[in-house]
């Protein structure tokens, strides 16, 4: 059975709907309530330099 115009229009706008009538006030609202990436100033902080978990002398080690 042949589509017709309005159902493959419906068919690409449907999800373009949901994206902006779900994900995005979701993303939004998350964004209201913190900051995933940590862009506000902190006055207690004397660095904003994330310090490596490892050290680089085990990166030189050979196995």
């Amino acid at each position: 059975m042949r589509r017709s115009r309005w159902t493959e229009r419906l068919r690409r706008l449907g999800p373009a709907v949901l994206y902006f009538a779900v994900v995005t006030p979701a993303g939004l609202c998350v964004r209201a309530v913190r900051d995933p990436l940590r862009r506000s100033r902190d006055p207690r902080r004397t660095s904003y330099l994330d310090r490596p978990a490892r050290s680089f002398a085990a990166f030189r080690r050979a196995p």
